[in-house]
């Protein structure tokens, strides 16, 4: 996105960190990395460059202070205690994957509630989460909130 572009809340598919050093370091570069499988999802899925919503990272600070961004599909990365938006989904959403101790992805798989939040223990056990929905569970995420 062009920094010069206007932003439009309802064409924004917040990718959500947390304000906190730790998620910087840990939880950011995994954002980025999803904004990229996002991004190739949509060159090769949707051809219209303006019916695709684009992927931003953000902190929770932001989205969770803006009403407009917590109307759109969002996917949140990193434990509870550093992102506000986990807490938030954590306890609205319904359990989609959990290896007990190690991980958690929140998300209704039919995606009727369009938000996923996960994270891991450790930085190692959030990357295991965040490949798990990239490979199972993203391309339907992605289908469901484009294409409806």
């Amino acid at each position: 996105m062009p920094p010069d572009m206007p932003i439009e809340t309802t064409r924004l598919l917040p990718v959500v960190v947390g304000a906190h050093l730790r998620s910087e370091v840990a939880d950011r570069p995994l954002a980025n990395r999803l904004v990229a499988a996002i991004r190739q999802w949509q060159r090769a899925n949707i051809e219209d460059e303006e019916a695709r919503l684009i992927p931003i990272v953000m902190t929770d600070l932001w989205y969770l202070n803006d009403r407009e961004l917590l109307l759109q599909p969002t996917i949140a990365i990193g434990e509870p205690g550093s992102n506000a938006a986990c807490a938030y989904f954590g306890t609205r959403l319904p359990q989609a994957y959990v290896v007990d101790g190690h991980l958690q992805v929140f998300a209704d798989l039919e995606f009727l509630e369009p938000s996923v939040a996960l994270w891991g223990v450790d930085a190692p056990n959030t990357r295991t989460a965040l490949d798990w929905f990239i490979a199972r569970q993203l391309p339907r995420f992605l289908e469901t909130v484009h294409i409806g």
